[in-house]
């Protein structure tokens, strides 16, 4: 067990324990801060599979963020973790890192800007015992400690509710909602009732189009290092110029991307979907699946040459029918209400943030985040990562 031994504690409210080192005892339960946290160890592996956590808190895209991520940001890791006491066993974690912005440090999940939710990993049963929990609640806060705000942003509606497991916090919601296509059990069923018919008849058209004009038309995951490499190439060069602050244009962040990418092909926790013409590529799609649900995160699409023929509303049908066949039922096409979603009638969940501030300055950040926006698109020229 990779815990830090506490010197000396004094006595809190609710009968837990505040040391002035990292660990924090409640009850029958330790809370540490373990910043050397392994994220690939079974332990982890089997918590995340047991937990009502998301793709985005999945073993290797932990890991990968805190290699490649945490220290190119500066950002210090502050992973909390619970255990049991008498056994050591893992009970949740809560991935978080700390950065100082503005003279205020500022706690928050390890998301850099890539995770469509964040969350507390752990079971639904082990939240319910937190949360009703007096000393782990406060040990919670002990942690958080130099922290003069918390900013635990992007939290499902349909998840962990961490105003729970933090009161006082204050929770808004997000400008942004997720949005995601239920497929069922019958794919056809769910193309009737969900593409309308001339817009899937138009598909089809578009698609023979092409093979007509200029060749074969394939659409298949990348499962190769060099076929993943040559897609990632094409993504950088059909996404340069189109977005402001595009995040995976830098460098470390497209470093993550690629790194996580060919890592996470073999196991499925991650899938680059391609879509060539004569071979080449014409459309990339690519995203965490480590909780079985395929999550879009970065899209690319050849719009120059064949842009005519909507090669990024195909990928996406493409990719969604290969999940089916491969058995899954659910296909979630993340955070914003673009165009292209509603070619699919989405389902639509919220997506909360929420704030502790610690300090009168966390309090002033914490009052820009949820009541001005402009102020909040200014603070974003600081804080990139703050989204």
């Amino acid at each position: 067990m990779s815990m830090l031994a506490a010197p000396s504690a004094d006595a809190a409210p609710g009968g837990s324990i505040v040391p002035t080192g990292e660990i924090v005892v409640a009850g029958p339960l330790d809370v540490a801060i373990e910043p050397g946290f392994d994220f690939l160890s079974d332990a982890y592996r089997a918590l995340f599979v047991q937990s009502a956590a998301t793709a985005f808190q999945s073993p290797l895209w932990l890991h990968a963020i805190h290699r490649d991520l945490v220290p190119s940001l500066g950002a210090e890791p502050r992973t909390v973790t619970v255990r049991e006491r008498q056994t050591g066993d893992l009970v949740a974690v809560l991935p978080l890192v700390s950065q100082r912005r503005m003279g205020v440090t500022i706690v928050q999940p390890a998301d850099f800007g890539i995770c469509d939710y964040n969350s507390l990993v752990a079971s639904t049963a082990a939240f319910d015992r937190f949360v009703g929990d007096d000393g782990v609640r406060t040990a919670l806060r002990a942690v958080l400690e130099p922290g003069s705000l918390l900013m635990f942003r992007k939290v499902r509606a349909d998840g962990l509710d961490m105003q729970r497991l933090f009161p006082g916090a204050r929770q808004t919601l997000n400008e942004n909602a997720a949005f995601h296509s239920v497929i069922g059990d019958d794919f056809e069923e769910w193309r009737r009732r969900t593409l309308k018919k001339k817009f899937s008849k138009e598909l089809n058209r578009l698609a023979r189009q092409i093979e007509r004009d200029i060749g074969p038309y394939e659409h298949a995951p990348a499962t190769t290092e060099a076929e993943i490499r040559e897609a990632f190439e094409f993504a950088r060069a059909a996404r340069t110029g189109r977005f402001e602050d595009d995040l995976f244009l830098r460098d470390d962040y497209f470093r993550f991307y690629l790194n996580v990418a060919i890592e996470g092909a073999a196991s499925g926790e991650t899938v680059t979907f391609v879509s060539r013409v004569a071979g080449r590529p014409v459309a990339v799609l690519f995203g965490p699946a480590g909780d079985g649900v395929f999550h879009a995160v970065v899209t690319a699409s050849d719009t120059a040459e064949i842009g005519k023929f909507s090669p990024g509303v195909q990928i996406l049908y493409q990719m969604i029918r290969q999940r089916f066949d491969e058995g899954h039922r659910l296909f979630d096409m993340g955070l914003g209400n673009t165009g292209y979603k509603s070619h699919f009638r989405v389902e639509e969940t919220a997506i909360y943030n929420l704030t502790l501030a610690r300090t009168l300055a966390g309090h002033t950040v914490s009052q820009v985040y949820h009541n001005a926006k402009p102020v909040k698109n200014l603070l974003r020229r600081f804080v990139p990562q703050v989204r």
